[in-house]
C-alpha cells in the first residue's frame, strides 16, 4: 500500500466469527504457526530465518510494517492512523497477548511466508491440508481509485519445485472477520519434504493490499467420520451432559467411516484438556464406556475416534473425528429450611438459588417459574408445601419446605419507663409471645425470657422481639438510672495548733437534697461544703450527702491532723543536780517523724535525734562538750515551716 494510506482513517469495528473448511476429517498438525504471545504491546519483527519470507520489518516510526514488510505484533492500535484494523489477537480471541503476523501489501509478487516441511512428517500418497486465517485490515476505509483488496495465493512445492496444489483466495473481503482458507494436497511418494507458501496475487492498485494473517496448519486430510452415542448422528461435534447424581452411565460411542473399506481404528481420550492419548485397547469402531462414568467426578471427558485408510499405515496419516464431550457437573445444592413461619397479613418471600431455572409447586397445585416467589398479603390459604425444582447445566435438584401462616402477636410490655437507683435492678416484663429476645444484653440477668431482671449502671433503652413462631413484634423498654449520692470531703489536711484550715467537700454524684459534716469529736455539725475548722487536736470529719430522689445517702471523711506548739529551753545545766541536766523540748513527741540536728559555732554536728527518742545532755563522742553558745534546727516534716535557734550549755 503507498504512503496515502496514513490519511485513512477507521472508527469502525467488526466482531469476527470463525469459518471451518470441509467437514472430512484431519489429522494432528505437522505444522502450526501461530506466531506465539507475549506481553509487550510494541511491535516487533521476528527473526528472518528459512522458514519465513524476506520481507523487511518496519513503518510508521517502527510501530506498523512499511509497504512490502510485514512485522508480528499483537496489537494495531495507532497503527497508520487506526486504519489497519484487527480484533482480535489471536484471531481466535483466547489469548489477549497472542502475535499475529500484519503484511502491509505491495503491487509486486512477494512471498510473504514459507516453510519447508520434512518428508518424515507425510504418509507418501496421503492427502493433506494447507490452511491459515486471514483477515483484510482494511476494515471500514472508503475505496478511492486504486484501491485494491488483499488476494493471496496458496502454494504447495515438492522437493524439486514441482507444484503439488494452489489456491487463490480472491479479493478478501473487509468485511469479514478472520475466515480459514485451504487447499488439499498430496503427498509425494519420495520421501521428500514439501514447499509451503502464502503469496501476494493481488498485482495491481496503488491503495490497500493489506491483511493479517494467522494459526498456519498443514494436517492429514482424511475421510468424512460420523460420531454418535448409541447412534452415529453425523460428522458434528457432540456434547452430553452427565449430572453427578444420576448413578452410573454407560456409553456406546459409535463411528462410521465414509468411503473406506477397511480403517483401522484407534479411540482417544482427552481428561479435563490434559491432552489426547491413546486408550489401551480401543480399536474397534465402537468404543463402550461403562467403568469409566460408574463413578466420576465432576469434569470435561472427550473421546475422538482416529482411522488410518490402510492397516499398517504411519501414524503420519491418521485422521480424527471431531470429539464427543461428556461434561459432568454437579446438580444444583440448594437446600430450603424445613419449615418457614410468615406473619399473616405480611408478604410471604420464598427464595431459590443455584441453577438457571425454576419450577415451583404451590400447595393448590399451581406453579410458578419464578426465582425469587414473592406473595403479597399472606393469609391461612397459603400455608402448605412449596416445592422447588432447581434446573442448572441441563441438571435438577428438588428441594421443598413447609410454610406455616401463623396470627398477629398482640404484643405488650409492663412498664415502658421505669426508674431505679444506681446499682438497684428492675424486673422488665413482656408478653403476648413464645420466644423473646433482648438487646442490649448488658445489664439483663437472662436475654431470652419474657421478664428479666435488668440492672444497667446508666439510662439504657432496651428492645425485645416478641415471637410466636410466625409473627415478631418489636418493643421498646427505657430503664431511666439515677445517680446514688456520692461524697468526697477532699484531702486529708495538717495544720499546727491554733491554725485553721478550710475544708474541700464536694458533691460528686446524684441530686442531693441535704448535706452537713460531723466531727469526730462531736463538737462541729456545719453546713457549708467548705466549712473553716480551727481544731485544738487532730480530728475526723465527716460529710453527709442526702439524696432527693430517695436513693440513700452517702458520706466521706478527711483527717485534720493538728501538731501542738513546741517549747524550746534555751539553756541547759549538764551538772547532774537533777535540774535541766537534759536538753527536753515540750511536745516535740508529737512530730513523730521530725529531725533535731545541734551544731557549735563553727557547724560541726555534735547531737541528732528522729521525733523525741533521744535527749541532748551535753556529750558527744563520750565527752562533755564545753559551754557555750549551740545552735539547733527542726525539721518538722509534713510541710510545715522548719525551726531554728540556739541554746545555751552552762557548766
Amino acid at each position: 500500500m503507498l504512503t496515502n494510506k496514513c490519511l485513512l482513517l477507521s472508527v469502525f469495528a467488526i466482531f469476527f466469527t470463525l469459518k471451518v473448511g470441509a467437514q472430512n476429517s484431519l489429522g494432528d498438525p505437522v505444522l502450526n504457526e501461530d506466531f506465539g504471545f507475549g506481553t509487550n504491546y510494541t511491535p516487533v519483527g521476528r527473526p528472518l530465518n528459512d522458514d519465513y519470507s524476506t520481507m523487511k520489518a518496519g513503518g510508521d516510526g517502527g510501530r506498523c510494517p512499511n509497504p512490502g514488510a510485514y512485522l508480528i505484533l499483537n496489537s494495531s492500535a495507532g497503527c497508520y492512523g487506526d486504519s489497519f484494523k484487527t480484533i482480535n489477537f489471536d484471531h481466535s480471541g483466547t489469548n489477549p497477548f497472542g502475535y499475529l503476523m500484519m503484511v502491509n501489501g505491495d503491487s509486486k509478487p512477494v512471498i510473504y511466508y514459507t516453510r519447508i516441511i520434512e518428508g518424515g512428517k507425510f504418509c507418501g500418497g496421503a492427502k493433506y491440508q494447507f490452511a491459515a486465517y486471514l483477515s483484510n485490515i482494511n476494515i471500514g476505509m472508503p475505496r478511492p481509485d486504486g484501491y485494491v483488496d488483499a488476494d493471496v495465493k496458496f502454494t504447495v512445492k515438492s522437493s524439486t519445485g514441482a507444484v503439488l496444489a494452489t489456491y487463490n483466495t480472491g479479493p478478501l473481503n473487509p468485511d469479514d472477520s478472520f475466515k480459514q482458507y485451504y487447499v488439499d494436497f498430496i503427498a509425494p511418494n519420495d520421501g521428500k519434504g514439501v514447499t509451503i507458501e502464502l503469496s501476494n496475487n493481488a498485482l495491481t492498485g496503488t491503495v490497500g493490499n493489506d491483511f493479517a494473517m494467522d494459526d498456519i496448519t498443514v494436517k492429514a486430510y482424511g475421510p468424512v467420520i460420523d460420531i454418535g452415542i448409541g447412534t452415529v448422528a453425523g460428522p458434528a461435534a457432540i456434547t452430553q451432559t452427565q449430572c453427578l447424581d444420576a448413578g452410573p452411565q454407560t456409553y456406546l460411542l459409535k463411528s462410521f467411516v465414509h468411503n473406506i473399506a477397511s480403517p483401522q481404528y484407534q479411540w482417544q481420550s482427552n481428561i479435563n484438556n490434559a491432552g489426547w492419548t491413546n486408550i489401551t485397547g480401543a480399536k474397534s469402531k465402537d468404543f463402550n464406556l461403562a467403568t469409566e462414568f460408574k463413578n466420576p467426578t465432576v469434569g470435561k471427558y472427550q473421546y475422538r475416534i482416529g482411522i488410518l485408510s490402510a492397516p499398517g499405515a504411519s501414524l503420519n496419516c491418521q485422521t480424527f473425528s471431531l470429539p464427543i464431550t461428556i461434561d459432568v457437573v454437579k446438580n444444583p445444592s440448594f437446600t430450603l429450611p424445613d419449615t418457614i413461619s410468615v406473619c399473616e397479613g405480611k408478604n410471604l418471600s420464598l427464595h431459590a438459588d443455584g441453577g438457571t431455572s425454576f419450577l415451583w409447586t404451590l400447595p393448590d397445585n399451581s406453579t410458578s417459574g419464578q426465582h425469587f416467589l414473592e406473595i403479597p398479603n399472606a393469609s391461612k390459604s397459603n400455608e402448605g408445601r412449596y416445592i422447588v425444582v432447581i434446573t442448572g447445566d441441563n441438571c435438577t435438584s428438588i428441594t421443598q419446605t413447609w410454610v406455616v401462616v401463623g396470627k398477629p402477636i398482640f404484643a405488650a410490655v409492663d412498664d415502658t419507663n421505669p426508674i431505679i437507683c444506681e446499682g438497684d435492678a428492675v424486673q422488665l416484663g413482656a408478653n403476648g409471645g413464645t420466644t423473646y429476645k433482648w438487646t442490649p444484653s448488658i445489664g439483663l440477668d437472662h436475654d431470652d425470657v419474657a421478664k428479666p431482671m435488668a440492672s444497667p449502671t446508666i439510662t439504657t433503652e432496651y428492645n425485645v422481639v416478641i415471637n410466636n413462631g410466625a409473627c415478631e413484634e418489636y418493643r421498646t423498654v427505657t430503664v431511666k438510672v439515677i445517680k446514688k449520692p456520692k461524697a468526697d470531703a477532699g484531702k486529708d489536711k495538717a495544720i499546727q495548733e491554733g491554725d485553721a484550715v478550710k475544708l474541700d467537700g464536694a458533691i460528686v454524684a446524684g441530686n442531693i437534697a441535704n448535706y452537713y459534716w460531723t466531727s469526730s469529736d462531736n463538737t462541729s455539725y456545719l453546713t457549708s461544703l467548705t466549712p473553716v475548722v480551727n481544731p485544738t487536736e487532730s480530728t475526723t470529719y465527716t460529710l453527709h450527702l442526702e439524696s432527693s430522689d430517695n436513693c440513700g445517702t452517702a458520706s466521706d471523711n478527711v483527717f485534720v491532723r493538728v501538731f501542738k506548739k513546741l517549747t524550746i529551753p534555751t539553756t541547759i545545766t549538764p551538772n547532774n543536780d537533777g535540774v535541766n541536766d537534759i536538753w527536753n523540748i515540750d511536745k516535740l513527741i508529737t512530730y513523730p517523724e521530725s529531725v533535731l540536728t545541734v551544731y557549735t559555732r563553727d557547724g560541726h554536728e555534735v547531737f541528732r535525734t528522729v521525733g523525741d527518742a533521744k535527749h541532748w545532755n551535753g556529750i558527744y563522742q563520750g565527752r562533755q562538750l564545753p559551754a557555750g553558745v549551740y545552735y539547733y534546727a527542726i525539721d518538722l516534716k509534713n510541710n510545715l515551716p522548719k525551726k531554728a535557734g540556739w541554746v545555751m550549755l552552762v557548766r
